[in-house]
Protein backbone atom coordinates (compact mmCIF):
# COMPACT_ATOMS: atom_id res chain seq x y z
CA UNK A 1 0.00 0.00 0.00
CA UNK A 2 1.02 3.58 -0.56
CA UNK A 3 1.21 5.95 2.42
CA UNK A 4 -2.09 7.65 1.58
CA UNK A 5 -3.90 4.31 1.28
CA UNK A 6 -2.45 3.05 4.58
CA UNK A 7 -3.55 6.19 6.43
CA UNK A 8 -7.03 6.09 4.91
CA UNK A 9 -7.41 2.50 6.14
CA UNK A 10 -6.05 3.41 9.58
CA UNK A 11 -8.52 6.29 9.98
CA UNK A 12 -11.45 4.06 9.08
CA UNK A 13 -10.31 1.34 11.48
CA UNK A 14 -9.57 3.83 14.27
CA UNK A 15 -13.16 5.04 14.30
CA UNK A 16 -14.38 1.45 14.64
CA UNK A 17 -11.79 0.70 17.34
CA UNK A 18 -13.04 3.65 19.43
CA UNK A 19 -16.60 2.32 19.29
CA UNK A 20 -15.41 -1.10 20.46
CA UNK A 21 -13.30 0.47 23.22
CA UNK A 22 -16.40 2.16 24.63
CA UNK A 23 -17.48 -1.30 25.85
CA UNK A 24 -14.58 -1.37 28.34
CA UNK A 25 -15.80 0.44 31.49
CA UNK A 26 -12.70 2.49 32.34
CA UNK A 27 -12.23 3.59 28.72
CA UNK A 28 -15.93 4.43 28.30
CA UNK A 29 -15.70 6.72 31.32
CA UNK A 30 -12.57 8.47 30.03
CA UNK A 31 -13.98 8.93 26.54
CA UNK A 32 -17.11 10.55 28.01
CA UNK A 33 -14.99 12.85 30.14
CA UNK A 34 -12.95 13.96 27.12
CA UNK A 35 -16.05 14.39 24.93
CA UNK A 36 -14.24 13.22 21.81
CA UNK A 37 -15.63 14.80 18.66
CA UNK A 38 -15.33 13.62 15.08
CA UNK A 39 -12.08 11.85 14.15
CA UNK A 40 -11.35 13.72 10.91
CA UNK A 41 -7.59 13.05 10.73
CA UNK A 42 -5.16 10.51 12.17
CA UNK A 43 -3.58 13.29 14.23
CA UNK A 44 -6.86 13.41 16.17
CA UNK A 45 -5.71 10.23 17.93
CA UNK A 46 -3.95 12.58 20.37
CA UNK A 47 -7.41 13.58 21.69
CA UNK A 48 -8.01 10.03 22.91
CA UNK A 49 -7.15 8.87 26.45
CA UNK A 50 -4.05 6.81 27.15
CA UNK A 51 -4.20 3.28 28.52
CA UNK A 52 -1.40 2.32 30.91
CA UNK A 53 -0.35 -0.97 32.41
CA UNK A 54 -1.85 -0.07 35.80
CA UNK A 55 -5.29 0.24 34.17
CA UNK A 56 -5.06 -3.33 32.92
CA UNK A 57 -3.62 -4.70 36.17
CA UNK A 58 -6.48 -3.05 38.08
CA UNK A 59 -8.95 -4.58 35.62
CA UNK A 60 -7.75 -8.15 36.31
CA UNK A 61 -9.18 -10.59 35.42
CA UNK A 62 -12.13 -9.54 33.20
CA UNK A 63 -12.41 -5.75 33.53
CA UNK A 64 -10.79 -5.02 30.15
CA UNK A 65 -13.03 -7.40 28.24
CA UNK A 66 -15.22 -5.79 25.55
CA UNK A 67 -17.21 -8.85 24.43
CA UNK A 68 -19.27 -11.49 26.27
CA UNK A 69 -17.01 -14.10 27.84
CA UNK A 70 -18.56 -16.86 25.74
CA UNK A 71 -17.01 -15.24 22.65
CA UNK A 72 -13.50 -15.54 24.14
CA UNK A 73 -11.72 -18.63 22.82
CA UNK A 74 -8.36 -18.10 24.53
CA UNK A 75 -6.79 -16.21 27.45
CA UNK A 76 -3.11 -15.29 27.81
CA UNK A 77 -1.40 -13.19 30.44
CA UNK A 78 1.81 -11.24 30.91
CA UNK A 79 4.41 -12.61 33.32
CA UNK A 80 2.99 -10.72 36.32
CA UNK A 81 6.39 -10.92 38.02
CA UNK A 82 5.82 -7.90 40.28
CA UNK A 83 2.02 -7.79 40.63
CA UNK A 84 -1.15 -9.24 39.14
CA UNK A 85 -0.61 -10.06 35.46
CA UNK A 86 -2.20 -8.30 32.52
CA UNK A 87 -4.86 -10.51 30.93
CA UNK A 88 -5.09 -10.66 27.15
CA UNK A 89 -8.30 -12.00 25.55
CA UNK A 90 -8.89 -13.38 22.06
CA UNK A 91 -12.00 -14.05 20.03
CA UNK A 92 -11.81 -16.49 17.14
CA UNK A 93 -11.25 -13.56 14.78
CA UNK A 94 -8.53 -12.14 17.07
CA UNK A 95 -6.66 -15.46 16.90
CA UNK A 96 -6.95 -15.48 13.12
CA UNK A 97 -5.54 -11.95 12.97
CA UNK A 98 -2.71 -12.84 15.35
CA UNK A 99 -1.84 -15.95 13.32
CA UNK A 100 -1.73 -13.87 10.14
CA UNK A 101 0.53 -11.28 11.80
CA UNK A 102 2.94 -13.93 13.08
CA UNK A 103 3.01 -15.65 9.68
CA UNK A 104 3.71 -12.28 8.07
CA UNK A 105 6.53 -11.63 10.52
CA UNK A 106 8.17 -15.02 10.00
CA UNK A 107 7.99 -14.53 6.23
CA UNK A 108 9.46 -11.03 6.60
CA UNK A 109 12.50 -12.54 8.36
CA UNK A 110 12.97 -15.06 5.54
CA UNK A 111 11.13 -18.20 6.73
CA UNK A 112 9.50 -20.21 3.95
CA UNK A 113 7.40 -23.34 3.42
CA UNK A 114 9.82 -26.24 3.88
CA UNK A 115 11.49 -24.69 6.93
CA UNK A 116 11.30 -26.57 10.24
CA UNK A 117 10.42 -24.29 13.15
CA UNK A 118 11.15 -24.84 16.85
CA UNK A 119 9.86 -22.65 19.66
CA UNK A 120 12.12 -22.70 22.75
CA UNK A 121 9.77 -20.72 25.00
CA UNK A 122 6.87 -21.73 27.26
CA UNK A 123 3.67 -22.55 25.40
CA UNK A 124 1.32 -21.68 28.22
CA UNK A 125 0.20 -18.21 29.27
CA UNK A 126 3.25 -16.55 27.61
CA UNK A 127 2.14 -14.95 24.32
CA UNK A 128 5.48 -15.77 22.68
CA UNK A 129 4.65 -19.46 22.83
CA UNK A 130 1.44 -20.45 21.06
CA UNK A 131 1.41 -17.16 19.16
CA UNK A 132 4.61 -18.07 17.29
CA UNK A 133 3.44 -21.64 16.73
CA UNK A 134 0.10 -20.70 15.18
CA UNK A 135 1.87 -18.18 12.91
CA UNK A 136 4.39 -20.80 11.80
CA UNK A 137 1.59 -23.25 11.05
CA UNK A 138 -0.31 -20.65 9.03
CA UNK A 139 2.81 -19.92 6.98
CA UNK A 140 3.14 -23.63 6.28
CA UNK A 141 6.26 -24.35 8.31
CA UNK A 142 6.82 -27.73 9.95
CA UNK A 143 6.50 -27.07 13.69
CA UNK A 144 8.45 -28.79 16.47
CA UNK A 145 6.55 -27.62 19.60
CA UNK A 146 9.17 -28.51 22.19
CA UNK A 147 8.47 -25.56 24.48
CA UNK A 148 10.69 -24.64 27.40
CA UNK A 149 13.61 -26.99 28.02
CA UNK A 150 17.28 -26.64 28.86
CA UNK A 151 19.71 -25.58 26.09
CA UNK A 152 21.14 -29.10 25.78
CA UNK A 153 17.69 -30.57 25.04
CA UNK A 154 16.77 -27.74 22.67
CA UNK A 155 19.94 -28.26 20.63
CA UNK A 156 19.54 -32.04 20.65
CA UNK A 157 16.02 -31.72 19.19
CA UNK A 158 17.20 -29.11 16.66
CA UNK A 159 19.87 -31.53 15.46
CA UNK A 160 17.52 -34.55 15.42
CA UNK A 161 14.79 -32.89 13.34
CA UNK A 162 16.91 -30.59 11.17
CA UNK A 163 15.39 -27.40 12.56
CA UNK A 164 16.11 -24.35 10.37
CA UNK A 165 14.20 -21.56 12.19
CA UNK A 166 13.82 -21.08 15.94
CA UNK A 167 12.34 -18.56 18.36
CA UNK A 168 13.96 -17.66 21.69
CA UNK A 169 14.63 -14.82 24.06
CA UNK A 170 18.12 -13.36 23.43
CA UNK A 171 19.56 -14.47 26.77
CA UNK A 172 18.54 -18.06 25.98
CA UNK A 173 20.39 -17.83 22.67
CA UNK A 174 23.50 -17.01 24.72
CA UNK A 175 22.92 -20.17 26.76
CA UNK A 176 22.68 -22.16 23.53
CA UNK A 177 26.05 -20.73 22.50
CA UNK A 178 27.59 -21.81 25.83
CA UNK A 179 26.33 -25.35 25.30
CA UNK A 180 27.69 -25.47 21.73
CA UNK A 181 31.12 -24.30 22.88
CA UNK A 182 31.19 -27.11 25.44
CA UNK A 183 30.05 -29.80 22.96
CA UNK A 184 32.49 -30.90 20.28
CA UNK A 185 30.93 -31.29 16.86
CA UNK A 186 27.36 -30.32 17.82
CA UNK A 187 27.34 -27.11 15.77
CA UNK A 188 28.19 -29.04 12.61
CA UNK A 189 25.06 -31.17 13.08
CA UNK A 190 22.73 -28.16 13.18
CA UNK A 191 20.88 -26.68 10.19
CA UNK A 192 19.54 -23.53 11.88
CA UNK A 193 19.75 -20.42 9.73
CA UNK A 194 17.23 -17.98 11.26
CA UNK A 195 16.67 -16.96 14.88
CA UNK A 196 13.58 -14.90 15.81
CA UNK A 197 14.53 -13.19 19.07
CA UNK A 198 12.61 -10.86 21.37
CA UNK A 199 10.60 -10.50 24.61
CA UNK A 200 13.48 -8.89 26.50
CA UNK A 201 15.77 -5.90 25.86
CA UNK A 202 18.85 -6.55 23.74
CA UNK A 203 21.15 -4.60 21.44
CA UNK A 204 22.58 -4.76 17.93
CA UNK A 205 25.96 -5.52 19.48
CA UNK A 206 24.49 -8.55 21.22
CA UNK A 207 22.85 -9.56 17.95
CA UNK A 208 26.26 -9.52 16.21
CA UNK A 209 27.67 -11.80 18.91
CA UNK A 210 24.76 -14.26 18.60
CA UNK A 211 24.89 -14.31 14.81
CA UNK A 212 28.62 -14.91 14.76
CA UNK A 213 28.56 -17.71 17.34
CA UNK A 214 25.54 -19.55 15.90
CA UNK A 215 26.22 -18.69 12.24
CA UNK A 216 22.63 -17.53 11.71
CA UNK A 217 20.66 -14.44 10.85
CA UNK A 218 19.04 -13.10 14.04
CA UNK A 219 15.95 -10.91 13.74
CA UNK A 220 14.46 -8.60 16.35
CA UNK A 221 10.76 -9.34 16.91
CA UNK A 222 8.55 -6.92 18.89
CA UNK A 223 5.20 -7.15 20.60
CA UNK A 224 3.63 -7.25 24.04
CA UNK A 225 0.73 -9.04 25.69
CA UNK A 226 -1.17 -5.79 26.32
CA UNK A 227 -1.73 -5.19 22.58
CA UNK A 228 -2.13 -8.83 21.61
CA UNK A 229 1.34 -10.35 21.92
CA UNK A 230 4.28 -10.57 19.51
CA UNK A 231 3.49 -9.67 15.92
CA UNK A 232 3.53 -5.87 16.12
CA UNK A 233 6.85 -5.39 14.32
CA UNK A 234 9.85 -7.36 13.04
CA UNK A 235 13.00 -6.85 11.00
CA UNK A 236 13.47 -7.84 7.38
CA UNK A 237 16.82 -9.08 5.98
CA UNK A 238 17.98 -5.49 5.41
CA UNK A 239 17.84 -4.97 9.21
CA UNK A 240 17.24 -1.24 8.97
CA UNK A 241 14.53 -1.05 11.62
CA UNK A 242 11.48 -3.07 12.61
CA UNK A 243 8.54 -3.03 10.20
CA UNK A 244 5.31 -2.16 12.05
CA UNK A 245 2.20 -3.75 10.54
CA UNK A 246 0.34 -0.48 10.18
CA UNK A 247 -2.82 -2.00 8.73
CA UNK A 248 -3.30 -3.56 12.19
CA UNK A 249 -1.66 -1.05 14.56
CA UNK A 250 -1.56 2.73 14.83
CA UNK A 251 1.72 3.89 16.37
CA UNK A 252 2.79 7.18 17.94
CA UNK A 253 5.95 8.33 19.67
CA UNK A 254 5.35 10.75 22.54
CA UNK A 255 7.36 12.74 25.03
CA UNK A 256 7.28 10.42 28.07
CA UNK A 257 7.18 13.42 30.44
CA UNK A 258 4.41 15.46 28.82
CA UNK A 259 2.53 12.90 26.73
CA UNK A 260 2.73 15.22 23.74
CA UNK A 261 3.31 13.72 20.25
CA UNK A 262 6.81 13.99 18.82
CA UNK A 263 7.89 14.40 15.21
CA UNK A 264 9.20 11.49 13.13
CA UNK A 265 12.82 10.64 13.91
CA UNK A 266 12.49 12.07 17.46
CA UNK A 267 13.04 9.50 20.21
CA UNK A 268 10.37 9.00 22.81
CA UNK A 269 7.89 6.50 24.24
CA UNK A 270 6.11 4.19 21.82
CA UNK A 271 2.30 4.26 22.01
CA UNK A 272 0.24 1.60 20.24
CA UNK A 273 -3.45 1.41 19.36
CA UNK A 274 -4.54 -2.02 18.04
CA UNK A 275 -6.96 -1.36 15.17
CA UNK A 276 -8.71 -4.73 14.82
CA UNK A 277 -8.98 -6.31 18.26
CA UNK A 278 -12.44 -7.46 19.26
CA UNK A 279 -12.04 -8.88 22.75
CA UNK A 280 -9.71 -6.21 24.16
CA UNK A 281 -9.74 -3.04 22.01
CA UNK A 282 -7.62 -0.73 24.15
CA UNK A 283 -6.62 2.77 23.03
CA UNK A 284 -3.20 4.45 22.97
CA UNK A 285 -1.33 1.94 25.10
CA UNK A 286 1.82 3.47 26.61
CA UNK A 287 4.39 0.72 26.17
CA UNK A 288 7.18 2.31 28.23
CA UNK A 289 9.59 1.42 25.38
CA UNK A 290 11.89 4.12 23.99
CA UNK A 291 12.30 4.29 20.23
CA UNK A 292 11.81 6.53 17.20
CA UNK A 293 9.94 6.23 13.91
CA UNK A 294 12.25 5.80 10.91
CA UNK A 295 11.24 7.85 7.91
CA UNK A 296 11.28 6.52 4.36
CA UNK A 297 10.63 3.22 2.59
CA UNK A 298 12.85 0.24 3.36
CA UNK A 299 15.06 -1.28 0.67
CA UNK A 300 12.89 -4.41 0.86
CA UNK A 301 10.02 -2.39 -0.64
CA UNK A 302 7.63 -2.58 2.33
CA UNK A 303 5.80 0.70 2.80
CA UNK A 304 4.73 0.29 6.42
CA UNK A 305 6.79 2.53 8.68
CA UNK A 306 9.66 1.20 10.76
CA UNK A 307 10.78 1.81 14.32
CA UNK A 308 14.33 1.78 15.62
CA UNK A 309 15.57 -0.86 18.07
CA UNK A 310 14.33 -0.05 21.56
CA UNK A 311 16.94 1.94 23.48
CA UNK A 312 15.41 0.54 26.64
CA UNK A 313 12.34 0.78 28.83
CA UNK A 314 11.56 3.87 30.83
CA UNK A 315 11.27 1.77 33.98
CA UNK A 316 14.57 -0.01 33.21
CA UNK A 317 16.55 3.16 33.79
CA UNK A 318 18.38 3.22 37.13
CA UNK A 319 19.62 6.36 38.84
CA UNK A 320 23.22 6.12 40.04
CA UNK A 321 24.77 9.18 41.68
CA UNK A 322 22.09 11.28 40.02
CA UNK A 323 22.80 9.89 36.54
CA UNK A 324 20.22 7.86 34.61
CA UNK A 325 21.68 4.67 33.14
CA UNK A 326 20.03 2.11 30.85
CA UNK A 327 21.32 -1.48 31.05
CA UNK A 328 21.43 -1.46 27.24
CA UNK A 329 24.23 1.13 27.40
CA UNK A 330 26.36 -1.31 29.40
CA UNK A 331 25.34 -4.25 27.19
CA UNK A 332 26.52 -2.46 24.03
CA UNK A 333 29.96 -1.96 25.55
CA UNK A 334 30.32 -5.53 26.81
CA UNK A 335 28.93 -7.19 23.67
CA UNK A 336 31.29 -5.19 21.45
CA UNK A 337 34.29 -7.00 22.99
CA UNK A 338 34.95 -10.37 21.33
CA UNK A 339 36.45 -11.72 24.58
CA UNK A 340 33.05 -11.58 26.34
CA UNK A 341 30.45 -14.32 25.95
CA UNK A 342 27.62 -11.78 26.30
CA UNK A 343 26.53 -12.59 29.86
CA UNK A 344 26.73 -9.73 32.33
CA UNK A 345 25.13 -8.32 35.46
CA UNK A 346 25.04 -4.88 37.05
CA UNK A 347 25.22 -4.95 40.84
CA UNK A 348 24.24 -1.81 42.76
CA UNK A 349 25.22 -1.79 46.43
CA UNK A 350 26.14 0.45 49.37
CA UNK A 351 24.97 4.00 48.85
CA UNK A 352 25.62 4.21 45.12
CA UNK A 353 28.36 1.71 44.23
CA UNK A 354 28.17 0.04 40.81
CA UNK A 355 29.87 -3.22 39.94
CA UNK A 356 29.72 -4.57 36.39
CA UNK A 357 30.31 -8.32 36.18
CA UNK A 358 30.94 -9.85 32.77
CA UNK A 359 31.80 -13.33 31.66
CA UNK A 360 34.51 -14.12 29.15
CA UNK A 361 34.99 -17.05 26.81
CA UNK A 362 36.60 -20.34 27.81
CA UNK A 363 40.33 -20.07 28.49
CA UNK A 364 40.53 -16.27 28.52
CA UNK A 365 40.57 -15.94 32.31
CA UNK A 366 43.98 -17.69 32.50
CA UNK A 367 45.74 -14.80 30.72
CA UNK A 368 46.01 -12.25 33.52
CA UNK A 369 47.56 -9.55 31.34
CA UNK A 370 44.69 -9.83 28.86
CA UNK A 371 42.16 -9.79 31.72
CA UNK A 372 43.67 -6.56 33.06
CA UNK A 373 43.57 -4.93 29.62
CA UNK A 374 39.93 -5.89 29.14
CA UNK A 375 38.98 -4.66 32.62
CA UNK A 376 40.70 -1.31 32.00
CA UNK A 377 39.12 -0.90 28.55
CA UNK A 378 35.58 -1.60 29.78
CA UNK A 379 36.07 0.68 32.79
CA UNK A 380 37.03 3.56 30.49
CA UNK A 381 34.23 2.91 28.01
CA UNK A 382 31.61 2.82 30.77
CA UNK A 383 33.01 6.03 32.23
CA UNK A 384 32.92 7.74 28.81
CA UNK A 385 29.34 6.59 28.15
CA UNK A 386 27.84 7.23 31.60
CA UNK A 387 30.31 9.52 33.44
CA UNK A 388 30.37 6.87 36.19
CA UNK A 389 33.35 5.10 37.70
CA UNK A 390 32.51 1.43 38.18
CA UNK A 391 34.08 -1.72 39.54
CA UNK A 392 34.59 -4.11 36.63
CA UNK A 393 34.84 -7.82 37.43
CA UNK A 394 35.97 -10.27 34.75
CA UNK A 395 34.33 -13.63 35.46
CA UNK A 396 34.76 -17.17 34.07
CA UNK A 397 31.98 -18.70 31.95
CA UNK A 398 28.92 -19.83 33.91
CA UNK A 399 29.70 -17.83 37.06
CA UNK A 400 26.83 -15.34 36.72
CA UNK A 401 23.49 -16.92 37.75
CA UNK A 402 21.16 -17.79 34.86
CA UNK A 403 17.44 -17.04 34.93
CA UNK A 404 14.90 -19.56 33.71
CA UNK A 405 12.97 -16.76 32.03
CA UNK A 406 14.08 -13.27 31.08
CA UNK A 407 17.61 -12.36 32.11
CA UNK A 408 17.96 -10.33 35.32
CA UNK A 409 20.58 -7.76 34.33
CA UNK A 410 20.34 -5.41 37.33
CA UNK A 411 20.54 -6.42 41.00
CA UNK A 412 19.85 -3.41 43.23
CA UNK A 413 20.98 -3.89 46.84
CA UNK A 414 21.52 -0.23 47.66
CA UNK A 415 20.69 1.37 50.97
CA UNK A 416 18.48 4.14 49.55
Amino acid sequence: MGREEIEKLQKKKLKAAIKRAERIPFLRERLREKRIGEISALSDVSKLPFTIKKDLVNAFPYGALAVPLERVVRIHTSSGSTNKPVTSFYTKKDLETWSELMARGLACAGARRGDIFQNTTSQGFFTGGLGLIQGAEKLGLTVVPLGSANPEKQLEVMADFGVTVFHAIPSFALRMIEMLEASDGLRASLKIRIGILGAEPWTKEMRAKIEGALNIGAFNNYGLAEVGGPGVAIECPFKSGLHVWEDRFLIEVIDPSTGEPLEEEEEGELVITPLDREAMPILRYRTGDLTRIIDGICECGRTHRRIEWMRGRIDDMVKIRGIGVYPSTIEKIIASHPESNGNFQILLSGVDDITVKLEVKNGFISDQAAVNRLRSSIFEEIKDATLLRSNVEICPPGSIPRSEGKAKRVVDLRRL
